[in-house]
């Protein structure tokens, strides 16, 4: 039977588009499985032995180390004031001078009081020397009486003038200042509202206190020595080692949290008072037991794993951890002592992929 040439031409086209196609797929592929073959790169690290902390991260305060709010006892005009917020001053300084006129008058009498009941006392008493029959000792006994009150009269202003001079009970910086020259100061135990009788502020911060609110459930490892690490945002890159330096002991019943403090020293007071802080606790702490990078380790619905080399290619391994302090992690179980293990990059690995070890 004879073929039109028409129908032949059609054939003709259909086979060779046919044809052309299935190269095109071939040569498509090809790159693929080649790249699926290609082996990955990878950097092996040995386990070692050391110890590692279990610790918490938690919000602290800094506070200084003394603080005190300075008040007067005495009422009275304030006659001068020696410093200023930012002052610094040293245990000992005057520090301000309350103008006490009246109280100084009673001074002057108190003396001459003082001076009326020793002589009065000195005649008494030579009388009944030389005469005891006339001079009854009850008189004698009032004589002195009267001098020992007229001497505590004396003792009580001349406390009271002392204390119209307020002095710095212990060197550090004015916080606060809240009079000026001339104000009138109540004196803080006569009934007076506390806030009228405030002069200056006074803060010690040459050392500083780091005070953290311990959870209950972590509150029995706390103890004096505890390990500690401070930072402050404002301070980046900067940690301040320290202990633990005491406890509250008791768990306040609103938050349920212990009160631990650290004592920082802060010659150049780069740590001010008031600021914002974290510390990391360190709670429990294991020796000699084998770490490997966290970069090692791969978490997974089924459980962390580390990979190995073997044959050239990954190997997954199920591990048991312990602690972790974000830097290295606690291998406790499923790993041989000594195993290079793979770090892991930004590319995932899969069980059983080709890889090359690359030198660090």
């Amino acid at each position: 039977m004879k073929i039109p040439p028409p129908f032949l031409l059609m054939l003709g086209l259909v086979c060779s588009s046919g044809l052309t196609t299935g190269c095109k797929q071939s040569t498509a592929e090809a790159p693929k499985a080649t790249a699926a073959a290609l082996p990955v790169g990878v950097t092996l690290v040995r386990p070692h032995q050391g110890e590692i902390y279990r610790s918490v991260h938690l919000p602290a305060n800094v506070a200084p180390y003394q603080q005190v709010t300075l008040y007067a006892k005495v009422p009275g005009y304030l006659k001068s004031i020696a410093v200023d917020k930012g002052d610094r001053v040293k245990e000992g300084d005057m520090l301000g001078e309350i103008e006490l006129p009246e109280m100084l008058a009673d001074l002057s009498k108190n003396k001459a009081e003082l001076e009326a009941a020793r002589i009065d006392y000195q005649r008494v008493s030579e009388a009944a020397r030389k005469a005891p029959d006339l001079v009854v000792p009850q008189t004698v006994d009032n004589a002195k009486a009267k001098w020992d009150v007229a001497k505590a009269n004396l003792e009580r202003t001349e406390t009271l003038l002392r204390y119209a001079r307020m002095v710095a009970p212990f060197s550090g910086i004015v916080s606060k200042r809240m009079v000026d020259p001339g104000a009138f100061i109540p004196a803080a135990t006569s009934g007076s509202s506390a806030q009228n009788a405030a002069i200056l502020t006074l803060v010690d911060s040459s050392k500083v206190r780091v005070q953290t609110a311990i959870p209950e459930m972590e509150a029995p490892f706390i103890v004096k020595g505890t390990l500690v690490k401070v930072t402050v945002e404002e301070l980046p890159g900067r940690t301040f080692d320290g202990q633990v330096t005491r406890d509250s002991h008791v768990l306040d019943p609103g938050t349920k949290t212990l009160l631990a403090e650290t004592e920082l020293a802060n010659p150049k007071e780069e740590l001010r008072p008031g600021m914002y802080a974290m510390v990391r606790v360190m709670l429990e702490k294991r020796t000699n037991v084998w770490l490997v990078p966290v970069a090692a380790l791969s978490v997974e619905k089924s459980g962390p794993s580390v990979f190995i080399v073997s044959e050239n290619k990954a190997k997954k391994v199920p591990v048991k951890t312990g602690f972790n302090d974000g830097a290295v992690v606690e291998i406790r179980e499923g790993l041989p002592e000594n195993q290079p293990v793979i770090l892991m990059g930004k590319q995932p690995l899969n069980d059983g992929q080709p890889v090359r070890v690359e030198e660090k």
